[in-house]
């Protein structure tokens, strides 16, 4: 081969590092553009929460979940209570309802000699611990003594011991009714909703769902009071006014502006969070990987663009508001599998929605029973319809959280039921929830107010 003949394979190799290089080159400029455009969208986003006043770290985080200075703290009461209360081991607590295994009889039933003698007992030796209880339940602002600023490895309430308060009213509630102590009962049902209401401003979703349990939890508390004894028509308003109260001070947009926060502390750091606290968070190599990828930040924005349609659902008129979250949720489901990060860290966040629905709608027929609990006090009859109690007992008849109608009502033998339609949409006249696990369980069923009596 003559040194003619070499020069073009030599030309022709050149020519191909050449375009290699400037593949090269071309690739690391576009990965370079991409990672700042990633950035950059993740910034403006951040940038906007903090604009529209919310906290973007953990520290500011904690500060936002504040109360009003040289003002009386519930926490620390409701804390002391939980120092008080004693507690019966299994077997012996294992005879109680509520708090133990048995069921309570139905609510126009009496309870039976061994279960009122339990019940007395149990309520005698957590006296102290219900005192508390009271105390802590009738102070307007609460704040519990958690740093946030640690993110998703804060140190939450405690929230079964939240929990086992509301039992324990309930407790005190049912034994009161039984006695024929109206008064008594009332003020057990009142302060229910007050250590439920303790959590109301917690910016996480966990005590969110807790406190919507245990608001679920009252509203049976005054429904069982209202059917064991009658109460006074300045009794039933103090119920109706606690009931409307608790919807006034609902707000679950404080626990998706927290979680988003806590998401945002995540994503600035992946590696650093312990990986036992979120499910399916790949091993740090791995993590460190998707990071210098943009995979990270790529996740960072999905999620916050699905954050901030959460927070605007909540803006929704409520009977608006299912539709939204599921649509909501669908998106992110089809989201692909590849974003790792945000599949393991995005909550459940239409489901706490559905349940906030849902215990509005509770709230709402609550107040309508007790409005026509008033209504039948000086008629001596219940109404034909819901008009019938309004003006004089309702400024309107309230609406279904669910579907934006009215609520249903409908008279019984004996009493009556009010109703919303509930999260499946379909009326099922008045159909109560049976508890899961029993034979008269079913997949159908309506959100009650039933008054047997």
């Amino acid at each position: 081969m003559n040194n003619n003949e070499k020069i073009p394979k030599k030309r022709r190799r050149l020519r191909i590092t050449h375009i290699l290089i400037i593949l090269l080159v071309a690739g690391f400029c576009f990965f370079v553009y991409y990672r700042l455009s990633l950035k950059s969208k993740l910034q403006a986003r951040i940038d906007a929460i903090a604009a529209a006043g919310y906290p973007v770290t953990c520290a500011e985080l904690d500060k936002w979940y504040s109360i009003p200075e040289n003002v009386e703290n519930a926490a620390y009461t409701i804390i002391d209570a939980f120092s008080c209360y004693k507690k019966w081991d299994k077997d012996k607590s294992k005879p109680l309802p509520v708090v133990g295994r048995a069921e309570l009889p139905a609510c126009t039933e009496p309870l039976n000699k061994e279960m009122k003698s339990l019940i007395t007992q149990y309520i005698a030796d957590n006296n102290e611990a219900l005192e508390l209880l009271h105390a802590g339940a009738a102070i307007e602002y609460c704040r519990y003594p958690v740093d946030l600023s640690a993110g998703f490895e804060s140190k939450l309430p405690s929230l079964s011991e939240i929990r086992r308060g509301v039992f324990l009213l309930k407790l005190e509630a049912v034994l009161h009714a039984e006695n024929g102590d109206g008064e008594s009962a009332l003020r057990s049902a009142i302060s229910s909703f007050g250590i439920a209401h303790s959590l109301a401003n917690e910016p996480c979703i966990v005590p969110q769902l807790v406190r919507i349990a245990c608001q679920s939890f009252a509203v049976t508390t005054i429904e069982y009071c209202v059917n064991r004894v009658v109460p006074d028509d300045e009794q039933l308003v103090e119920f109706i006014e606690c009931v409307q109260n608790a919807e006034r001070n609902s707000d679950i947009s404080c626990a998706f502006v927290g979680e988003r926060c806590m998401g945002l502390a995540f994503f600035r750091a992946p590696e650093s969070v312990n990986p036992d606290l979120i499910n399916g968070i790949p091993f740090r190599p791995v993590l460190e990987l998707f990071k210098a990828a943009g995979l990270v930040d790529a996740d960072a924005i999905i999620y916050f663009d699905i954050m901030d349609e959460y927070i605007q659902s909540i803006q929704l008129p409520l009977h608006k508001r299912q539709d939204a979250v599921r649509a909501i949720n669908a998106k992110l489901q089809s989201t692909s599998k590849i974003h790792i990060l945000l599949h393991s860290l995005m909550p459940a966040l239409s489901r706490i929605t559905i349940m906030d629905l849902r215990n509005i709608a509770q709230w709402r027929t609550a107040r309508t029973a007790l409005a026509i609990e008033r209504y039948r006090l000086a008629a001596g009859k219940l109404p034909d319809t819901l008009a019938d109690i309004v003006p004089a007992y309702l400024d309107a008849v309230p609406t279904d959280p669910f579907d934006g109608n009215e609520l249903r009502y409908k008279k019984l033998e004996p009493g009556f039921v009010v109703y919303s339609i509930g999260e499946d949409m379909s009326d099922d006249g008045g159909k109560e929830r049976r508890p899961r696990g029993t034979k008269e369980e079913s997949p159908n069923w309506d959100v009650t107010f039933i008054v047997a009596r």
